[in-house]
């Protein structure tokens, strides 16, 4: 017997310290309990916060055992517990979260040895059972963040979808209202100017009208028609050399006429001559005439001045008014889209509030930002700051076209965002190399620029194939071909490379199979750059 009840506490040991499975732990200890001491039935109930208990197993199935003389001995017991109950001996083993109840017919069990025997096994059972638990409720927590996760990824991709929808949507939309609107405009206009004198002064008075509200739907669509590029992640930048001065006072030329109507007095007050940018000429213009706009818009008397300033890092345009001013609670909401001062305002003035939102996002990409200052009835002041070294932020690289008329348009101007993107580990160039570049695109090897100069790298271009012949004169570590909108004298070119012993690596969409001089440019920009300089060492 005492050998049996050693094999009894192995067997329960191991059958508690070898699962996480509730449901087999339980199992397999009832049976090991029932069997192992003759006893004629056994059940485990578990037991909730509430103190209810549930039938959880029963060694046979089709049994059950008396829940309310359990849960009269249940309560407040620590320890087990013999209990005689019609001609039955009922050992019941009370845990933390359940109970084992075991039933004996056979009087002749040596019942004091199991309940010490027992007691040994309740610490066990409570940390395994306890375990187990915690690990079913991980189990079905997983299973709802799983089933959530798969669904909220579903909504995911349908909000993409619609947000894509609608995109589209409101790019066509614009595109289908632009082209009879623009005819509108033109004939409006054309008319209004009574060439023909067939129009009385009540109809040139119409048409003139007519002219100024198809203007106003205009902007108002190209403001949409922005908003929904911007949010598509469509919008494009065109950089060039722009002479800033030069800029602002045509752009003052342009508005004097619509200060005039309103009495105003439009002002631009600058010394500085000579403040070249390179940037986008087109957005700058469609960022300062919003804010002239605004400004003359909200302005019934006095001046609207525009101050240009130059810091040592970037420039600063001011726009500055002497109209209605903004509130301080809602200067901090005026350039989120849709807002205006307050909603009297929309309703006085007009507009849609896209506006301020279109040209703060607009500075952004051009690695700037738009600041505002206002008193109420005072006026306001909208600042516009523009770095010098223009810093290409959140916009893909085939999204930035590059030109200018001038010669001396330097690769260094521009810093891309992702020029983390390009950077290695650990370098690879031990002393200065030389990096001759022909026919680069611009907008695909600008984010290069930078990192190869940290890898003292030092860089030289030529426009042509033809340039380059006279620049070979000089000895370079390497000479770096882009392949674009080259014509076949590519070949004659890398030929003469070759012959003159060279190191010559050509860029390329092409697949060139067996041949080591081309790289294939749609590589990940970390892995060209490691070509580049792996291919100077040789």
């Amino acid at each position: 017997m005492f050998m049996e009840h050693l094999a009894l506490t192995y067997k329960c040991h191991s059958s508690i310290g070898n699962s996480l499975d509730l449901n087999r732990m339980l199992k397999e200890v009832l049976i090991t309990f029932v069997e192992d001491t003759n006893a004629s039935n056994g059940f485990f109930y578990l037991i909730d916060d509430s103190n209810t208990s549930y039938l959880y197993l029963s060694y046979f199935s089709e049994n059950s055992f008396d829940k309310e003389l359990l849960e009269a001995n249940i309560e407040n017991i620590s320890f087990t517990k013999l209990i005689d109950h019609n001609d039955e001996k009922i050992l019941l083993i009370p845990l933390e979260k359940g109970a084992f109840v075991i039933i004996y017919e056979d009087a002749d069990t040596n019942f004091e040895f199991l309940l010490s025997m027992f007691q040994d096994l309740i610490v066990k059972l409570n940390i395994s059972i306890d375990a187990c638990l915690n690990v079913q409720r991980m189990k079905n927590k997983n299973n709802m963040l799983n089933s959530l996760t798969k669904e909220l990824k579903e909504q995911q991709k349908q909000l993409i979808e619609s947000d894509k929808y609608k995109n589209d949507f409101l790019a066509n939309m614009s595109h289908e209202l632009k082209t009879p609107l623009n005819s509108i405009i033109v004939i409006s206009s054309i008319m209004s100017k009574n060439k023909n004198k067939k129009l009385d002064d009540e109809q040139i008075k119409n048409m003139k009208i007519i002219n100024t509200c198809g203007n106003d739907l205009l902007l108002l669509i190209n403001d949409i028609l922005d908003i929904s590029k911007m949010e598509a992640g469509e919008i494009s930048i065109n950089l060039s050399k722009i002479n800033i001065h030069d800029m602002i006072e045509e752009l003052v030329n342009e508005m004097t006429p619509l200060a005039n109507e309103k009495n105003l007095l439009l002002g631009f007050n600058c010394l500085l001559k000579d403040v070249v940018l390179l940037s986008d000429s087109h957005r700058i213009k469609q960022i300062l005439k919003n804010l002239l706009s605004n400004a003359i818009k909200f302005t019934s008397k006095g001046a609207v001045n525009i101050f240009l300033e130059e810091n040592a890092n970037d420039i600063t345009i001011k726009v500055i008014d002497e109209g209605i001013g903004i509130a301080k609670d809602k200067l901090n909401h005026i350039f989120e889209r849709f807002k205006q001062a307050d909603g009297s305002t929309t309703r006085k003035y007009g507009g849609t509030g896209l506006g301020l939102a279109i040209s703060k996002e607009l500075s952004i990409l051009l690695g700037g930002d738009i600041k505002a200052f206002s008193t109420l009835e005072k006026g306001s002041t909208f600042e516009l700051i523009l770095p010098k070294k223009t810093n290409i932020k959140n916009i893909s690289d085939d999204k930035v076209n590059i030109s200018s008329k001038e010669d001396n348009t330097v690769i260094e101007d521009i810093v891309f965002f992702d020029m983390d993107d390009v950077s290695i580990e650990e370098p690879i160039i031990n002393k200065e190399k030389e990096l001759l570049v022909i026919n680069s695109d611009p907008a695909f090897f600008f984010p290069f620029a930078v990192s190869l100069k940290k890898e003292n790298v030092k860089l030289d271009y030529s426009k042509s194939i033809e340039e380059a012949y006279d620049k070979l004169d000089k000895t370079f570590d390497l000479v770096l071909l882009d392949d674009k909108d080259l014509s076949d004298e590519i070949e004659d070119f890398i030929s003469y490379c070759l012959d003159k012993n060279i190191n010559i690596l050509i860029l390329s969409f092409k697949l060139m199979e067996n041949n080591n001089k081309y790289i294939n440019k749609s590589i990940s920009k970390a892995e060209l750059l490691n070509k580049i300089l792996n291919s100077m060492e040789k």
